[in-house]
């Protein structure tokens, strides 16, 4: 995992979180494993975790989560759900690839979640991540 991503996890207290494109679900297992309530999100089910396979069918008006991780996935259409879906004073964490067909942008991320508090935000070879907290 990043670096950044588990130095900020490791400080949030377990709560609620909701893991979207989590492919094998390597953030998912950690955070379980840390007391976490965790569900997991991908097209294709993963072999250690159970997964909801579709994205369509996850309704983001249930109850908000304490976390929302996003890790390596770009979908701009997708942003706007995960700000609503993480409840106030939660953090949203997420990281995209910045070259290619599906690139974005640290400042992409910032531009959809204005007024949240970055804890952590960066860029590593071919990939950026941020870390915000919401209002």
């Amino acid at each position: 995992m990043n670096e950044a991503l588990t130095n900020v996890l490791l400080s949030l207290q377990p709560g609620v979180a909701l893991d979207l494109a989590c492919g094998s679900g390597r953030h998912s297992l950690w955070l379980r494993e840390r007391g976490w309530k965790v569900t997991a999100v991908d097209l294709v089910p993963g072999p250690h975790v159970d997964v909801v396979t579709d994205l369509e069918a996850l309704t983001f008006d249930s109850a908000p989560c304490d976390l929302v991780i996003c890790w390596l996935y770009w979908q701009l259409s997708l942003l706007p759900s995960i700000a609503a879906f993480v409840q106030p004073c939660g953090v949203a964490a997420l990281a995209g690839k910045t070259t290619g067909r599906f690139a974005t942008s640290i400042g992409a991320y910032r531009d959809a979640f204005p007024g949240w508090t970055e804890l952590s935000s960066g860029e590593e070879s071919d990939r950026c991540w941020i870390i915000l907290r919401k209002p």
